[in-house]
């Protein structure tokens, strides 16, 4: 089979395709034909060796795969071959194995996709939608004033729509660009402030009445986690997740003594410690049901084929997408 390998740490030239032995499911384990693969900016993390973990080099990234079964190790029950499903490489920690054609993948990892739903929809909503779905659900934005940071991306863009299905009072979209802020809108955001124009807090503090907001929804990290934390109202709070936060340096002595003085809170969120299997199906299940209805709807924002994978990293990087970023094998 073909695979996107990198035998060394870097930027997006130390991806070589490569023609491996497919690989073969243990017991336990299932062999997916992969239709598409999710790129997320963990795995742009991964390749710089600039995450919480090392991968053993050489390694084939990718968290995520959709696609049909196309064998069974000893010992699966509940799947067949050819059912349709998704591969959720990123629950166990591995975090590779999925820029290929094929890949395997634990049972317990392993969900079906209903019929109804295409492949594609389902990995855009895989870990972008359980990671809004969690952080929404562990710390609630109903009637508070919510700021998402990266909004028009794969995470943001489903934090603004599950920030407005569990009521947030107010959802302000922070992006990079102008050019952002009406795909932000379509979304559910009731307003847009730009993070890369000076003297941007003005333009958050109107959109808050003057208030400041109470929650913010973090992965932007650096001066824009500087900022929204000086900025937020009494007794708020800030979550972040996301790689681009694991690169900061430690909060301030001076942040501290304000964060006592107001009252603010600091949380951190990893999806990897959200998901046991009975979580990670109960969750698709419920993302399923929203996407099917309408409630939520995801935006591919580039389709590569693995040959361009350093291309869909470098559009990622430059945060030029809007929304999530495949590859299809």
């Amino acid at each position: 089979m073909k695979a996107a390998q990198i035998d060394r740490f870097g930027g997006p030239e130390v991806f070589s395709i490569v023609e491996i032995p497919r690989p073969e499911p243990a017991p336990g384990q299932v062999l997916v034909k992969t239709a598409a693969c999710g790129v997320n900016f963990a795995e742009t993390s991964l390749r710089q060796n600039n995450f919480l973990v090392t991968p053993s080099l050489p390694t084939i990234l990718g968290s995520e795969v959709v696609g049909t079964v196309e064998k069974l190790g000893e010992g699966v029950d509940g799947i067949r071959v050819g059912d349709r499903v998704v591969a959720a490489l990123f629950v166990d920690g591995t975090r590779n194995g999925g820029y290929a054609e094929y890949a395997v993948a634990k049972q317990d990892f392993v969900v079906p996709i209903p019929d109804d739903i295409s492949f594609e929809d389902a990995c855009a909503v895989t870990v972008q939608g359980l990671t809004g779905h969690y952080i929404t659900t562990v710390h609630p934005p109903r009637d508070r004033r919510v700021l998402v940071t990266a909004a028009a991306g794969g995470v943001g863009g489903m934090l603004v729509q599950f920030a407005r299905l569990h009521g947030a009072h107010t959802i302000i979209g922070a992006v990079g660009s102008e050019a952002r802020f009406g795909a932000v809108k379509e979304l559910g955001a009731s307003d847009v402030v730009n993070y890369n124009e000076p003297g941007w807090e003005g333009a958050l503090r109107a959109a808050t009445a003057g208030l400041g907001p109470d929650l913010v929804y973090d992965s932007v990290g650096g001066e824009v986690f500087d900022t929204n934390l000086a900025m937020l109202s009494e007794h708020g709070k800030l979550v972040f997740y996301g790689s681009n936060n694991l690169k900061g340096d430690s909060i301030s002595s001076d942040q501290m003594r304000m964060m006592n003085l107001r009252n603010l809170t600091v949380a951190s969120f990893g999806i990897q410690g959200q998901l046991s299997r009975e979580r990670l199906r109960s969750g698709l299940t419920e993302i399923f049901s929203l996407l099917r209805e309408g409630s939520i709807r995801p935006r591919i924002a580039g389709r590569y084929p693995l040959e361009e994978v350093g291309e869909a990293h470098r559009a990622l990087e430059a945060r030029g997408t809007l929304g999530k970023v495949l590859l299809i094998p």
